[in-house]
């Protein structure tokens, strides 16, 4: 005998309308049936309207088991999660090539200065032994 749940329905919450705009999908879903082993999917896409800590509740699922009882699971629970604005995640995530310039530009003097002396005196004792060796 096959084993199934019935009208299984799917309840995302903890997503206020005030925080949160549905981009696409929807916040609940219903499946008349699930065949044992099988593997359904629903995903919804939100544009959050304000930055900061948010608490995310996990969603609800209540499915009828082949006997007939009504069962209610809880999905992966989220805790709070931070959501940054444009501006806070542009700054923490772009390449700062400008700092980086900046950088290159005041360690390029400190590190060429002394490669230079280097390099002169390194040249003039070359020409010194060289001439020193064909005398």
């Amino acid at each position: 005998k096959q084993w199934y749940q019935r009208r299984v329905a799917i309840t995302a919450g903890g997503f206020p309308s005030g925080e949160f705009e549905v981009v696409s999908g929807a916040l609940s879903a219903t499946f008349d049936s699930i065949p044992a082993g099988a593997n359904v999917s629903h995903a919804v896409v939100l544009n959050p309207l304000t930055s900061g800590m948010h608490n995310f509740v996990p969603a609800v699922v209540k499915y009828r088991n082949p006997t007939g009882d009504e069962l209610v699971t809880f999905s992966s629970f989220l805790d709070n999660n931070p959501i940054l604005s444009t501006t806070e995640y542009n700054r923490k995530h772009s390449p700062h090539l400008a700092d980086w310039l900046i950088f290159v530009g005041l360690c390029t003097p400190v590190l060429l200065i002394p490669f230079l002396m280097w390099h002169s005196s390194h040249s003039k004792y070359e020409s010194l032994a060289a001439k020193a060796k064909k005398a």
